[in-house]
């Protein structure tokens, strides 16, 4: 998930697991267990902009990186506090370990997908049950945690909220996986009734909360989009076909950079050409609006360069359309199905 999710998470994990012996400390020190595998954003700028989307949520959110974080930064933070205090090395240990073991664990359940298994397997898990942004997540660690970081380290009552928080959100996690299926059954039965055939179909939520969802139905020839929000009256009707255009590639179908960011899109991708050239959507992130005439969130223009092949992510898709918010909120709101 996003970069502060992720922070807190280690934060409030951190409070769990020492914050009666530790203190802030412990929230301190989760917090930075917790935000360190993400910090790989860091080091994608180094590769070509199709590895990159690899290299994120790559090795430093694989299971083994835990194991091998914990030790030194545990290390690192029983010397700094070695004469303030008697908590023991693998205290500390066991605190980042928790704080890192936990950051890939949430991105599990997102839809980019996560490097779990590396280095001995590179396929990504993607449960796709939360957005990357979940306020009704996010916010309850917020608030918990500022209000926790004002109570004395030994007071029930801070024990008794950090067991609270981590039991609300991991019921709303749970949740998730819940109204997923919901979800699933709401455009199952959608596509059948406008008898649309497909070979396999996902959904996914989309940003802010877990009420907006998309569904993409995949054809031989493209994919049907359409948009639910648990507060819809009724299914799903207007579906929009997006063609894949895969016959657009043709001369580029060799070329391996371009067969990874086909891979990385799990093959639910659209081909197509604007005033700026040749470029590739990755479907399952959606658009920025829910308009039909929204830009992709993932696109990507491959050009020709002196005989070499150049894929670049536009920005133009990070540009949202006029009134988008408001429309969004509306949508949620089933207002505007």
């Amino acid at each position: 998930m996003d970069l502060v999710t992720q922070t807190v998470l280690g934060g409030a994990v951190g409070e769990m697991v020492l914050g009666k012996k530790a203190g802030n400390k412990a929230i301190m020190w989760g917090a930075v267990g917790g935000l360190i595998p993400d910090l790989d954003i860091f080091v994608t700028p180094f590769f070509s902009e199709v590895d990159g989307l690899f290299v994120h949520r790559g090795f430093s959110h694989a299971i083994i990186f835990a194991f091998l974080l914990a030790p030194l930064l545990g290390w690192l933070i029983h010397r700094i506090h070695k004469k303030n205090t008697d908590i023991q090395l693998r205290e500390w240990i066991f605190l980042i370990f928790m704080a890192a073991f936990t950051h890939p664990i949430l991105d599990y359940f997102t839809t980019y997908g996560t490097g779990a298994f590396l280095p001995f397997s590179d396929y990504r898990v993607e449960f796709g049950t939360i957005a990357i942004v979940d306020v009704f997540y996010t916010v309850p660690f917020i608030l918990v945690l500022l209000t926790i970081m004002f109570i004395k380290r030994s007071s029930a009552i801070r024990r008794k909220l950090i067991v609270g928080l981590i039991f609300l959100t991991s019921f709303y996690l749970l949740g998730t996986v819940g109204n997923k299926l919901h979800v699933n059954a709401v455009f199952k039965n959608a596509l059948s009734e406008q008898e649309i055939m497909y070979n396999r179909y996902k959904t996914a939520p989309l940003p802010l909360s877990n009420f907006l969802w998309m569904g993409l139905a995949e054809t031989d020839s493209g994919y049907y989009m359409a948009l639910y929000s648990n507060f819809d009256e009724q299914i799903p009707t207007d579906f929009e076909f997006i063609p894949r255009n895969e016959m657009l590639l043709e001369d580029l179908n060799e070329n391996k950079a371009l067969q990874k960011l086909i891979k990385f899109s799990k093959g639910y991708y659209h081909v197509n050409k604007d005033e700026k050239g040749l470029y590739l959507a990755d479907l399952r992130f959606g658009k920025m609006g829910i308009g039909k005439n929204a830009a992709f969130v993932f696109k990507f223009y491959i050009t020709s360069r002196d005989g070499e092949v150049i894929i670049e992510q536009s920005q133009d898709s990070r540009s949202i359309e006029e009134n988008a918010f408001s429309n969004y909120l509306q949508r949620i709101k089933g207002e505007m199905n």
